[in-house]
């Protein structure tokens, strides 16, 4: 690995899929050690003036996915404005054994009144010229620059480390030693954002133009969801190593499980008929 404390990314080298794992335990970004996250808090419009209440969702899902040769785990984030879901996103991690941790790609579904309307800021490692990121390192200094996201035109956010020793207090707790980072993306000059990993919970705090949320729970331990409770994903999308869920637009989160509901209650149905059929008929007979 070699160090940069001028602006430019750490360059870490990609080990091979071997040395990639799906237990997120870096205590920074404890994925597989925590159970389901609550952060809320509350953004103004910065045209009309209006204050709205943020929330945001968050657990990890039994749910694994191939990327690019390396097999990562599922994070999902649920993201709603005044009670409204406006995203759902399944974000994809592994950890080396260096205890990195990578994100691999994202699957993204924006809502306008509980309909998927776009997949904006989608993008999956190995697609193309994407390559995965470092979402948080092993051992984090004061000054470093890292690449989170390198999806060219899509998704390029990044991240300067400026403190390790920061203390947040929320709802859920105070913490000590947190990491905060300043976040931004050359596709969205003068954005920024600013975040707070604290050991044994991750993300605890978020701040930004207008917005702030904080953590107000988290679980003891991790408890994934399972399969059936992922966006469903019919024919999977294969390029480039990529095996990418791909729920289309107009479509919620729960329409697999649903139609899987209606079609066996459909059988049910049929097959109860029929045999009530031919009950009559041999007793016509008798």
């Amino acid at each position: 690995m070699a160090a940069a404390q001028d602006g430019t990314p750490v360059v870490i080298e990609q080990p091979p899929a071997s040395d990639f794992s799906t237990n997120i335990t870096n205590p920074l970004f404890p994925l597989s050690l925590t159970g389901p996250k609550l952060l809320v808090g509350q953004e103004t419009d910065p045209d009309t003036g209006e204050t709205y209440d943020k929330r945001l969702e968050s657990r990890l899902l039994s749910h694994t996915l191939v990327l690019d040769g390396v097999t990562v785990a599922t994070w999902e984030e649920r993201a709603y404005e005044d009670g409204e879901l406006v995203e759902v996103a399944l974000d994809y991690f592994a950890q080396d054994s260096a205890g990195n941790v990578w994100y691999f790609g994202e699957h993204v579904d924006n809502y306008e009144d509980g309909v998927v309307v776009n997949n904006d800021g989608q993008w999956f490692s190995g697609e193309g010229d994407n390559k995965a990121g470092v979402i948080m390192p092993a051992h984090p200094q004061v000054g470093e620059t890292y690449q989170q996201e390198n999806a060219p035109g899509v998704a390029e956010d990044m991240i300067d480390i400026l403190s390790v020793t920061d203390s947040v207090t929320t709802p859920a707790g105070t913490y000590t030693n947190c990491v905060k980072t300043r976040d931004y993306t050359p596709l969205e000059p003068g954005l920024e954002e600013f975040k707070w990993h604290c050991p044994g919970v991750g993300l605890a705090r978020e701040t930004g133009p207008g917005f702030e949320i904080v953590l107000q729970s988290v679980g003891n331990s991790a408890s994934p969801a399972t399969v059936a409770q992922v966006p469903t994903a019919p024919a999977s999308t294969e390029t480039a190593g990529v095996t990418a869920p791909n729920t289309g637009a107009g479509s919620s989160p729960e329409s697999g499980v649903e139609a899987w509901i209606l079609a066996t209650v459909l059988v049910v149905v049929v097959v109860g008929t029929v045999g009530l059929g031919v009950a009559i008929r041999e007793r016509t007979r008798r």
